[in-house]
């Protein structure tokens, strides 16, 4: 297993995303979805697949009591991922925030650079109740679904369970069952499935833990959703 340093400083209103090319979150999704094949399957017993590093008090990201522990202090943003390219994927986690803080990110990704660049697909809901869809180029993060608050998110210390869509140009986030938000963005066509948590806060800690991570292959269904 391949022991990283996963951090970036974040830029969470990139200059290159302009006001214009965001997508405004809808209430019903553009398309449908079919579950195919389960890849895998990890509820963090070892999570030996994983890339994990640990700095003291300052970054974990590793295992701890059965689940994963993304665990920072600082503006930044981390990520853990696991090896094994995708393509078409739907990906569910139970995502449990653990901090006093609200105002911050966590949750999946997807078609993450195997190379550990930061580079894919990011899914995040926040303490304070909000939820995006953001790129990285592995320098900063580029909202493609601007940041917005959703009824169907945990706040505070809570847990919420995530399902993300990576099928084709079709991104969407599901949280506890219900539909969020969606897009349509082509940058990458396939990549590895990561854990990730954003702080844009100086001198703030975040704790977030995952578990229950669920891949399986899937499809677009053209029906109405």
């Amino acid at each position: 297993m391949h022991i990283l340093l996963l951090m970036l400083v974040v830029a969470l209103l990139a200059a290159c995303a302009s006001v214009q090319e965001l997508v405004v979150p809808r209430q019903s999704p553009e398309l449908g979805f079919r579950f195919g094949e389960l890849i895998f399957e990890d509820g963090f017993e070892t999570g030996s697949e994983w890339r994990a590093y640990e700095t003291g008090a300052d970054l974990f990201l590793g295992v701890r009591a059965g689940a994963f522990r993304v665990e920072f202090s600082g503006r930044q943003y981390v990520w853990s991922q696991r090896n094994g390219q995708h393509r078409n994927v739907v990906v569910e986690a139970d995502v449990r925030q653990m901090s006093d803080y609200d105002h911050n990110g966590y949750g999946l990704a997807c078609r993450l650079d195997p190379g550990n660049s930061g580079r894919g697909y990011f899914f995040f809901i926040s303490g304070d109740g909000h939820a995006s869809i953001r790129w990285s180029n592995g320098r900063s993060l580029e909202p493609i679904v601007a940041a917005a608050p959703s009824a169907h998110i945990r706040q505070g210390q809570s847990s919420n369970r995530l399902r993300v869509v990576c099928i084709d140009d079709y991104l969407a986030l599901w949280v506890n069952g219900r539909f969020v938000a969606d897009a349509r963005d082509s940058r990458t066509g396939q990549g590895e499935v990561g854990l990730a948590a954003v702080m844009n806060y100086a001198g703030v800690r975040l704790a977030v833990d995952f578990d229950d991570i669920k891949v399986w292959r899937a499809a677009l269904d053209m029906r109405e959703s």
